[in-house]
């Protein structure tokens, strides 16, 4: 697996993962503090090596203060003057501390490009290594080279962990997003369907209704035909309504696949779909449109998958078509669970005579495997469980 892959793979442990590791290790860094504190006790008098120590302790803290709220991706209306205290400290350092605050010049660059955004950030970022550099030297160390290169190195790396835990978060937080706006396309969907089939026919029994009061006693056999017009509408609609429910209304098996794969791409997951046969018949297609419908739904919501695949198998003996639907990344918490959804394609499935199974493999993979028949004589109409109670 490619390292997009696993981004693309993220949930919250590893965004955990990577914020923990991001402020471990700016914290670790921060103990280099310690080298220059121990040089200017040897060396410089003690009253200037006392104002030496401040001046590291209020470098290092505001450090850890910038970097713990770029880590925590919650920044507050103090980050700006700690910036700005920072910045006075860090150009004050190499004359106050001398040659060996370069072990920790890391922490200027690295608390600008934090905190600053755009090329702020990046010219703060340059500006404050340089700046480091062209200071240091002025005040007579010869390790400027070596050291700025150690600088840039490390400040680089802390950037690096920072930007790719906020860039996990967002992931994150897209593929939620995405299953959201699936589930609220579905239900406008939904809406558009119940609209387009009662709109008409409510309106209609509506006028008729208004008619038929109007309509005198003596006139029987006129009121009879409205009243008979009205009931037919009803009949009608009721019909509608319940094939919309049913989703044997405008509800394609070839465009959900479309659809399934265009959503899934989107979320960053690879899709691999083999052909589905065109001989199915319509109830069975409309069964499976459903259940892959449905599947599609189940990896955004509760998987952290990166490929998805369709296999399609023919069964000749049996004269039946078996459809396998398998994503990476199941959670163990809800692939073990039984849902609305699966439980509906199962019930969609009897009704063509179809079968569904499931299971999650210790390896992370979940299987949905759905059993149809594959010549139309074989679908046989089994009634649902709320048809016949």
């Amino acid at each position: 697996m490619g390292a997009s892959a696993r981004l693309i793979g993220a949930g919250p442990r590893t965004i955990l993962v990577a914020r923990v590791t991001a402020g471990g290790f700016a914290v670790a860094m921060a103990a280099f503090v310690a080298i220059p504190v121990a040089e200017v006790l040897r060396t410089l008098p003690s009253g200037h090596a006392a104002a030496a120590v401040v001046l590291l302790a209020g470098l290092t803290a505001g450090y850890l203060w910038l970097v713990m709220a770029a880590v925590a991706d919650r920044p507050t209306r103090a980050d700006v003057p700690v910036l700005a205290a920072t910045t006075g400290l860090s150009v004050a350092a190499p004359f106050v501390v001398g040659p060996s605050w370069l072990v920790i010049g890391f922490m200027p660059p690295l608390a600008l490009a934090l905190t600053l955004r755009g090329w702020r950030a990046f010219a703060g970022f340059a500006g404050a290594l340089v700046a480091g550099a062209v200071l240091t030297r002025l005040g007579g160390s010869t390790w400027v080279g070596y050291g700025t290169l150690q600088n840039l190195l490390t400040a680089g790396a802390l950037v690096g962990l920072v930007l790719f835990a906020a860039l996990l978060r967002e992931l994150h937080r897209t593929r939620q997003e995405l299953a959201t706006l699936a589930v609220t396309e579905e239900r406008l969907r939904f809406a558009r369907e119940l609209h387009d089939v009662l709109g008409h026919n409510l309106s209609v029994i509506a006028m008729k209704t208004e008619l038929a009061m109007r309509i005198s006693a003596e006139q029987r056999e006129r009121l009879h035909a409205e009243l008979s017009d009205i009931h037919g509408i009803a009949r009608r609609s009721l019909h509608d309504v319940r094939a919309v429910v049913k989703g044997y209304r405008e509800m394609s098996l070839e465009r959900e696949l479309g659809g399934v794969r265009r959503v899934l791409q989107a979320a960053g997951i690879s899709c691999d779909f083999h052909d589905i046969p065109a001989t199915l018949d319509l109830a069975t297609k409309v069964a499976l449109a459903w259940a892959v419908r449905e599947a599609a739904t189940n990896i955004l919501r509760h998987s952290r998958a990166t490929v998805c695949n369709l296999t399609v198998e023919q069964d000749d003996k049996r004269g039946r078509i078996r459809i396998g639907l398998s994503n990476d990344g199941a959670l163990a918490e809800s692939s073990d669970t039984d849902g609305s959804g699966l439980a509906g394609v199962r019930e969609r499935l009897t009704q063509v005579g179809g079968t569904s199974t499931r299971r999650t493999t210790q390896d992370g993979w979940f299987h949905l495997v759905l059993d149809v028949p594959r010549e139309p004589a074989a679908a046989t109409l089994v009634p649902s469980q709320r048809e016949r109670s």
